[in-house]
């Protein structure tokens, strides 16, 4: 069965500072996408580490040179990509930062890339390992905020601002900065970052040399990043629509899927959801799908498949199986949640998470009943988790 998006669809992984040290897991949002950072990151630090003889006198940014700034420890380069051309614009330095267990050193680093545009960075053995797309993380410059996103990328954790220029001109008067992502259980707590000034002008013009902006994404093969949003209220009164409960309306979109926080009668967040609408064909009276993932606070995380030429019963147990590629999923339950909907509650939810992280598609086939396929994205489980986190829900149901 092919199906098409009954929206357009884009992907919004993010494909900057391609090299070949690092790798993003395909677990984490599907990102087949080739990252520097951490080879960048890494060779640099050794540069921080020279003998303050080895400085050199601050110049133009030169594609593939190394510039240190020994004041602040910092160090540069305009990082080349496999097509020959400048990618990002690195700045590092080693940082001490705090955690539960004490200061631990990081590699601090601010860049211009062309899949992203400004972002910060952190990286150590202290970071999460699992994936998380936040949507409401944020950066502290001098204590105001910036909203921003985050996403880990191997042990390094990056934060994209959305007001990227307001960032930028924070930077040039900032002192400490602290990267804080609820949704991964990050907080770095306040850097004293000592940056010259010669190494933020170095940055400006690295990015205007090779045509970098900060704002956007210049690279053609890079879809958007989320929008990043500033931390949903615990409590909020939204009107229910005819579309389902409370927030249901407020979308935001992950990988070119409608992610919403639905919330109780109360205004508290009930339910993180993320789905995404099909049609087959053209015409009006066209047969109309959906797939739907959330998770709740006592049921954790389910599945929902609608099929507009479905009439079942509620509550009737459905006989079905699940794969995943080629890999069956045998662990689960399904059962008729309303006429046209079907609801999959897995015996193992972290199991089924991981699955989901692969991407792909996945095939359901009722008995009786037609074979449905459907498409999955590694980052509708990053947003999920991040979501669930922030606000004390697990993907695992309560009673476990």
């Amino acid at each position: 069965m092919n199906l098409r998006p009954a929206v357009g669809v884009q992907s919004h992984i993010p494909s900057d500072f391609k090299s070949e040290e690092m790798l993003v897991s395909r677990r984490a949002l599907n990102f087949a996408i080739k990252f520097g950072i951490a080879g960048a990151l890494t060779a640099l630090m050794a540069a921080t580490t020279a003998p303050a003889g080895a400085a050199v006198p601050v110049a133009k940014p030169v594609a593939g040179e190394q510039v240190r700034f020994p004041k602040g420890t910092w160090a540069a380069l305009p990082q080349v990509g496999p097509d020959g051309k400048v990618r990002q614009c690195v700045m590092v330095a080693p940082r001490d930062r705090a955690t539960k267990d004490g200061l631990v050193t990081t590699r601090f680093a601010i860049n211009i890339s062309r899949g992203a545009g400004l972002v910060i960075t952190i990286g150590d053995d202290n970071l999460p390992k699992e994936y998380v797309l936040d949507d409401q993380a944020e950066i502290l410059i001098n204590g105001k905020s910036f909203p921003a996103v985050s996403f880990p990328i191997g042990n390094t954790f990056v934060f994209h601002p959305g007001d990227a220029a307001g960032a930028m001109a924070a930077l040039g008067r900032a002192t400490e900065i602290r990267l804080r992502s609820d949704g991964a259980g990050v907080d770095s707590y306040p850097i004293w970052i000592n940056l010259p000034a010669e190494a933020l002008s170095w940055l400006k013009q690295c990015g205007q040399a090779f045509d970098i902006p900060i704002d956007r994404i210049s690279d053609p093969n890079a879809p958007d990043l989320p929008t990043p949003g500033v931390r949903s209220p615990k409590i909020a009164m939204l009107p229910a629509t005819p579309a389902g409960p409370p927030g249901i309306a407020d979308k935001q979109k992950i990988d070119g899927w409608d992610a919403s926080e639905l919330r109780n009668g109360d205004g508290t967040i009930a339910a993180c959801m993320i789905r995404q609408h099909y049609v087959m064909g053209s015409e009006p009276d066209s047969r109309k799908l959906a797939t739907f993932f959330v998770v709740s606070r006592k049921n954790g995380l389910t599945m929902m498949l609608k099929d507009s030429s479905r009439n079942g019963q509620q509550g009737q147990p459905v006989e079905a199986t699940l794969k995943f590629g080629d890999q069956p999923f045998p662990a689960f339950k399904a059962e008729v949640w309303g006429p046209d909907e079907v609801g999959i509650k897995p015996e193992h939810a972290n199991a089924l998470a991981a699955l989901l992280e692969s991407g792909g598609r996945a095939t359901f086939k009722a008995t009786p009943g037609d074979q449905l396929e459907f498409p999955v994205k590694g980052s509708t489980v990053g947003w999920l988790r991040a979501c669930a986190r922030r606000n004390g829900m697990t993907l695992e149901p309560a009673a476990q």
